[in-house]
């Protein structure tokens, strides 16, 4: 005779308590992977970005006012998805690749789990959103010597934890504090920096190691 025997109810309930105490562990610690991933992902993104407006400059691709003296440009004249102002064709080879420089109606690019953002300032030092509806108001003085870019999480708390903000000075800040997400919560263009109003990127200092104008503290990345 076969001796078949299931399972008692005690027994299931064991295997289910088991698997629960296993999800609680394996499933924070994926999501926290993901999230460092994202993180470290957008930190080598805005590395390249940084070194690819030094160049664009550098390069003397846009000069609206004729002075000599060359102005930083927008994602998508980076990513020669857009001719740079001034000019009737995009570059190439651009400097950077297309996925980031491909931006929504809000000027923003996501990638890696992070929203990006680039800004370029008016006459009164105010970022302005670098869409091309914006680029008539960009100062050509002003966008020789300022530029900024904030990347923070698409969804705080699951694609990433920290947000980050970068200038033409090149030194990335993050800030463990600042809790944008997404188009629900986006971050200031001169979040990043003290000494001026939120929305103003010229003129200030970086708020490295202290709280910025957004009212969030920034660190230097170690």
């Amino acid at each position: 005779m076969t001796n078949e025997r299931g399972f008692t109810l005690i027994e299931l309930m064991i295997v289910v308590a088991i698997i629960a105490i296993v999800a609680s562990i394996a499933v924070p610690n994926l999501m926290s992977s993901s999230a460092n991933a994202n993180e470290a992902a957008t930190i080598s993104a805005l590395r390249t970005l940084s070194t690819s407006q030094f160049r664009f400059k550098t390069s003397s691709h846009v000069d609206v006012d004729g002075n000599g003296a060359a102005e930083y440009g927008s994602l998508p004249e980076l990513a020669g998805l857009a001719a740079p102002r001034g000019q009737t064709e995009p570059l190439s080879p651009a400097f950077v690749s297309a996925s980031l420089g491909t931006i929504d109606a809000n000027g923003i690019v996501l990638r890696h789990g992070y929203c990006f953002r680039l800004h370029l300032p008016d006459a009164g030092g105010t970022g302005l959103v670098a869409i091309p509806g914006n680029l008539a108001s960009v100062d050509p003085r002003r966008a020789e010597t300022s530029w900024t870019i904030v990347a923070w999480p698409a969804s705080h708390g699951l694609s990433g934890r920290t947000c980050f903000f970068v200038n033409e000075q090149g030194e990335i800040l993050k800030s463990l504090t600042a809790r944008y997400s997404g188009l629900a919560s986006i971050p200031p263009a001169g979040a990043g920096l003290v000494g001026v109003a939120p929305t103003i990127i010229v003129g200030g200092s970086l708020a490295s190691g202290t709280i910025g104008a957004d009212g969030n503290t920034w660190l230097p990345l170690r």
